[in-house]
């Protein structure tokens, strides 16, 4: 098992080599094709390993690598762990990322090469992978900052554009102010742990022989921790960064937002569950940060008209469901959405890509309409993808959706049960909202576009429907007690989650003092809200956006501009943050570089100069006087030594 699990990491990382390297002039068709193999073959092997790892009884195992780090006595070797959470993780980055890239091969046919695109493409799945196997927090952190850094080379990957080229900086710049929290987090575990291997901290924590010291020290690593954990997976106020990675190919959006980077933060707190369980202050303050991000990105993503910044906003607030669910201490529902989500988000921005495509790269909604008889495949998937967001029944959204809810509701009260009944019919709107703007109504495009409309290729419909029978069932693995099921998803989690002995009376507690009925009505409640968002936006937009856009922005003027504008926060962010550490950086340069740093240098040489100035000054160039001088010199050294 342990060659296959290097071989499964190995083989993205051999395309990128290939692709970046040996092949960087090699036809489009030659670098898709090491891509997708080296995916296909990196995903047979994490299907070897996970079901050997389950044959064994689904227990950790931790896959010894070479010496790392090593001071004094701190020690660091690149180990891996596979256990039921990293290899779950493996299925998801190889699998999803596997059909990525099939379909980006259909999506990028118009460039003239793609060698550079698909080696970027394949060292962000090398990275991801390092990050959810990695034993220590330091090699989760090798892979953290790499698909930090592949994310800036894919989002701004048409450079040429200044616009994507400082969308992909904006990202990198973002995700770096997280990175601060992690260290911090890393640094204080070692401090009063002396470790900072996850099997090490888990072992620590399990025998219960922790100091008051070290308990009071949880609370600031969990913080920090989940400071990174905000950069990366797009939680309030670190998630600006999200919506303008729509710069990027398709492709490259359905890879962050679905089976990579924005999971990263959910996963890494997963891993370290065990902590947060002794940290109730800080769960407190990620289900608050978690909840009001679902809710605040499902506003602005209601009145957004380009398809991309739909489903980007709708993937920060889905992010959102899933943070909270971590903070109400149910790591297991947030896992579970996570992985429904990357199938019908994967689907649903590829879905949006084959549409901008047969739209010659138009992204705005109020351009479309009508194309549900034009691309019939893509209208079908799209609607399975849409349906299983908004948590229609029986498809994946459903189960994950309620799952949270429910734990929310029993682990933070009705409050947050509320606000995220709230924000799921508001997904529910604004996601038929695009639906009906997309591929119902009459064709608003332009008569050129018109004519020339089409179903994309088997190529790129292919990975849709793979994606749209995930979306249908997966949900199957997780149906609750209530349902008649048997919550396989959540036992499946258990070996993963650990409660210490300090804190597990309580946890235990939280979900004993409730009903199946209560249940089975706030699941009522919860499908009621989705029927009437879905069917509020159905009657208003179906027929076309014009009419309804018009009175929108006439009777709730306000409003509207505030959400069109996505609250002002970027604006607020540039004024406040950017703009004085600009003029700040400038006044430093004038100051400190220009005045100071450089008249020194330049204060030094001119010194040198005066100096060489003054000793020439006798130096007329006269051999005669040249060679007085040194007989004169000659003589005062005879005197100084005969007296």
């Amino acid at each position: 098992m342990s060659h296959m699990i290097w071989m499964m990491v190995f083989f993205p990382l051999l395309g990128a080599f290939l692709n970046g390297l040996v092949f960087r002039k090699a036809p489009k068709g030659v670098s898709h094709a090491i891509a997708v193999g080296a995916m296909l073959a990196s995903f047979a092997c994490a299907v070897t390993v996970f079901m050997e790892m389950m044959a064994a009884g689904g227990e950790a195992k931790v896959i010894h690598g070479i010496p790392w780090i090593s001071a004094g006595g701190f020690s660091a070797p690149f180990n891996l762990i596979l256990d039921r959470l990293s290899g779950l993780m493996i299925l998801v980055v190889t699998g999803i990322g596997s059909l990525i890239h099939i379909y980006a091969g259909g999506y990028m046919h118009e460039e003239e090469r793609t060698s550079r695109f698909f080696s970027y493409l394949n060292l962000f799945v090398f990275m991801m992978l390092l990050l959810v196997l990695g034993d220590n927090m330091l090699v989760m952190f090798v892979g953290w900052e790499g698909v930090g850094l592949c994310s800036y080379l894919l989002i701004g990957y048409w450079f040429q554009d200044d616009a994507n080229a400082a969308a992909g900086m904006k990202a990198f710049i973002v995700n770096r102010i997280g990175d601060i929290g992690f260290l911090l987090g890393i640094f204080l575990t070692f401090k009063h742990f002396g470790t900072v291997s996850f099997s090490e901290l888990r072992e620590m924590v399990g025998s219960g022989a922790l100091d008051a010291v070290k308990l009071g020290a949880v609370g600031w690593i969990t913080l920090c921790l989940f400071i990174g954990a905000c950069g990366k997976s797009a939680q309030l106020p670190l998630y600006v960064w999200l919506p303008d990675a729509m710069a990027g190919p398709t492709p490259v959006s359905a890879l962050i937002h679905a089976a990579t980077m924005v999971t990263a933060g959910i996963y890494m707190m997963t891993r370290v569950n065990f902590l947060y369980y002794l940290a109730p202050s800080t769960l407190q303050v990620v289900a608050v940060v978690g909840g009001l991000t679902a809710f605040f990105a499902a506003t602005i993503a209601l009145v957004q008209n380009d398809i991309k910044k739909v489903l980007a906003y709708s993937t920060v607030s889905q992010l959102g469901y899933m943070v909270m669910a971590c903070g109400v201490g149910a790591f297991d529902a947030g896992v579970f959405h996570l992985l429904t989500h990357a199938c019908f988000k994967a689907l649903l921005f590829l879905g949006a890509g084959s549409v901008i495509v047969a739209m010659h790269h138009k992204q705005d909604m109020r351009d479309m309409g009508g194309l549900s008889k034009y691309m019939p495949i893509t209208h079908i998937v799209f609607l399975i993808g849409v349906l299983a967001i908004i948590g229609f029944p029986g498809l994946a959204g459903f189960f994950s959706k309620d799952e949270i809810l429910w734990k929310a509701f029993t682990g933070g009260g009705p409050i947050l049960w509320g606000l995220g009944a709230v924000t799921a019919g508001l997904t529910s709107f604004y996601m038929v909202r695009l639906l009906c703007l997309t591929f119902y109504g009459p064709n608003r495009s332009d008569h050129h576009t018109r004519e020339h409309l089409h179903e994309t290729p088997a190529m790129m419909w292919a990975p849709l429907v793979v994606l749209a029978i995930l979306s249908a069932t997966i949900g199957y693995l997780g149906v609750p007690e209530v349902l008649g099921g048997h919550n396989l998803f959540h036992h499946y989690m258990e070996p993963v989650l650990m409660l210490p002995a300090q804190v597990s009376e309580h946890w235990e507690s939280l979900s004993a003092h409730h009903s199946h009925d209560l249940e089975t009505g706030l699941m009522g409640a919860s499908v009621a809200i989705m029927f009437v968002a879905s069917g509020l936006a159905v009657s208003l937009y179906a027929r076309g956006p014009a009419a309804v856009l018009d009175t929108w922005a006439k009777k709730f003027h306000g409003a509207y501009e505030t959400l069109s504008n996505k609250y002002w926060i970027d604006e607020i962010y540039d004024a406040w943050i950017v703009q004085p550490l600009h003029d700040m950086s400038e006044f430093l340069w004038a100051i400190v570089d220009v005045r100071v740093v450089d008249g020194i240098v330049n204060g030094v040489g001119q010194v040198c100069n005066l100096a060489a100035g003054l000793a020439s000054f006798r130096m007329t160039g006269s051999v005669h006087r040249h060679g007085m001088v040194l007989v004169m010199g000659l003589v005062v050294l005879l005197v100084v030594l005969v007296v």
